[in-house]
């Protein structure tokens, strides 16, 4: 019985090491500067949803139900990564949608709460980390990406997003990143 409990154990660290998402390494990077890399990102589609006050339903479950098709056209869309989390007083996630949709053919929500948004093209500064996004390393990570900015004279305007790059059950080797639009 130990012997098949270790066996399950190692079999899932393997997986867990191993597994890797897809990501959607759709940028340019510009310049690396210290451990803060220059991005230019293009014009991309994702779906939004910003959780209001009283709303006790999770945006990720509201998005992820549209993106298995809860949609006018029942249609799956496929997960992407990263998500993001725009960090401001309001609570936003967005989707990433998959390259074969514009805003011509990408399918109605049900949600009417969830909008579907065009991302002009931007330039941002971004700082990698590992583990799990929680507040305090998002906070320490902030302060490290201003630092080099500052250091350097690169302005920015403010406006942070945290990218996660893995599912929750991802324990090792995660990949987040800290994102300030310059």
């Amino acid at each position: 019985m130990k012997r098949i409990i270790l066996l399950l154990s190692i079999c899932f660290l393997f997986f867990a090491f191993y597994s890797t998402s897809i990501y959607d390494e759709n940028y340019q990077v510009i310049k690396t500067i210290e451990t803060v890399e220059i991005r230019q990102y293009p014009v991309a589609i994702y779906a939004s949803y910003t959780k209001e006050k009283n709303d006790s339903n999770s945006q990720f479950r509201v998005l992820a139900a549209y993106i298995f098709g809860a949609n006018k056209q029942n249609e799956e869309i496929g997960m992407t990564s990263p998500v993001n989390m725009v960090q401001s007083e309001q609570s936003e996630m967005l989707f990433l949608m998959p390259n074969r949709y514009d805003m011509s053919n990408l399918p109605t929500p049900n949600n009417q709460k969830i909008k579907i948004i065009e991302m002009q093209e931007r330039t941002v500064a971004a700082i990698k980390f590992s583990g799990y996004a929680t507040s305090s390393k998002i906070a320490h990570k902030k302060k490290e990406l201003l630092k080099v900015l500052k250091d350097n004279g690169v302005s920015h305007k403010n406006q942070f997003e945290v990218l996660v790059y893995d599912p929750p059950y991802k324990i090792i080797n995660r990949r987040n990143e800290l994102i300030v639009i310059i």
